[in-house]
């Protein structure tokens, strides 16, 4: 065999691996789809049972949904009866998606009940092709419009991004693409994994549920208590007993070195970070800037991590199997510590507050430590290009095509 024998066999590979890859793509993208509209369906499944629970849903609404979720695995394409038709409803769709402002304003207007259809339409139709790069400038230039336009109606600091509006529904959504779910996978899964093995590792610091799993171990034991322990006692009586807080110490340790582990994985992915998330941090920060000229380093990196963190990394860790992270539920302490392993990062984000919860104070060392480090890590997700030059090529290779697929 010659070379160029071996060079057309290596080309001919190639373009096989390059038809896999272009599959593969399209089945995420229309598996995130469907994900997404039976995500929306288990919401309004929820408020249908609170209904049905004080006999105000009708036998046929709740047959209504059933055949509607039954519809949601078999999602058929509509029709259109004649061509002129076709042909306007192909004209509104293309200039929806070439002039993403309209569908900005969309957003603005619609309330909470309204946004899950619509980002439904947007997401995953409009621009429901996500590894096509002029689909997904196209919607990070409509995020860009939604979010310059929040913060300049945000009356102060401490409400920007924090609500659950639907500009803030909509950032949850983006992070559930097919990108974001393939960076979690590759970033967090192994680190998830490893951790939900270990069943019977309890590493409680709530003082209150340390004392009363004490208590209950001793008298399921068959043995009295002990006389200084009763029971009902306050939170602050429980954080006081020397035997809680020796049980705490060590767990303290283990938690802090835990949550460091997980944040050395996040920052070493930083380059496996999907670019639209980075580039929405990027907007943030120029936000913020614009608006806050004085504001410092640390406040606008608060901001980042408002989404970064709340958005899409912590919802992940607290809830992995419903981002297919792992196969089963964990158990009721690994679950735990992953709910404390996502609220020691969020602090770590932003400025933290121990009112509600003051036993997490003892974690405070985490933040102490790292504080620098994450600082820079959220100004280093900023460092992106802009796409604006690569949009306008697109968008002329686009309207130079014959069809145009949504």
């Amino acid at each position: 065999m010659n070379a160029n024998q071996r060079d057309l066999e290596i080309e001919d590979d190639l373009a096989r691996a390059q038809k896999a890859l272009r599959e593969l793509k399209s089945q995420i993208s229309s598996q995130s789809k469907k994900n997404f509209v039976l995500e929306k369906d288990v919401r309004y499944l929820d408020s249908r049972i609170a209904l049905l629970v004080q006999n105000r849903m009708a036998l046929e609404e709740r047959d209504e949904v059933a055949s509607h979720l039954d519809d949601a695995t078999d999602m058929s394409e509509g029709f259109f009866p004649n061509d002129e038709k076709t042909q306007k409803y192909g004209n509104l769709l293309f200039l929806l998606q070439s002039e993403p402002r309209h569908i900005a304003h969309l957003c603005r207007l619609v309330t909470m009940a309204e946004i899950d259809q619509l980002l439904q339409t947007v997401m995953f139709t409009i621009y429901g092709n996500q590894y096509e790069s002029r689909e997904e400038h196209l919607l990070l230039t409509m995020f860009q419009s939604v979010l310059t336009y929040q913060f300049d109606n945000t009356p102060d600091y401490s409400s920007l991004l924090r609500a659950n509006t639907p500009v803030s529904r909509m950032m949850t959504t983006y992070t559930r693409r097919g990108p974001g779910q393939s960076y979690l996978k590759s970033v967090l899964a192994d680190r998830i994994n490893s951790l939900i093995e270990i069943k019977d590792l309890d590493l409680e610091i709530n003082p209150l549920k340390v004392y009363e799993t004490m208590v209950d171990k001793i008298e399921s034991g068959g043995e009295p208590l002990p006389a200084g322990l009763q029971k009902g006692i306050t939170a602050e009586q429980a954080a006081a007993n020397e035997n809680v807080q020796r049980i705490i110490a060590p767990r303290i340790d283990m938690l802090i070195e835990i949550a460091n582990s997980f944040l050395d994985t996040i920052i070493d992915g930083l380059e496996e970070t999907p670019y639209g998330i980075r580039w929405i941090c990027k907007q943030i920060r120029s936000l913020t800037r614009r608006k806050y000229p004085d504001a410092q380093e640390q406040t606008i990196c608060t901001l980042i991590g408002g989404f970064f963190f709340l958005r899409f990394i912590n919802p992940a860790i607290v809830t992995p199997r419903s981002y297919m992270l792992i196969e089963q539920m964990p158990a009721e302490n690994p679950k735990r510590t992953l709910t404390y392993v996502a609220k020691m990062l969020q602090n770590l984000a932003n400025k933290p507050s121990y009112a509600k919860e003051p036993y997490m104070q003892k974690l405070a060392p985490f933040i102490q430590q790292n504080k620098e480090r994450i600082n820079k890590f959220m100004i280093d997700l900023c460092e992106v290009q802009d796409f604006y030059e690569t949009l306008e090529m697109d968008n002329y290779v686009a309207l130079s095509k014959r069809d145009l697929e949504l």
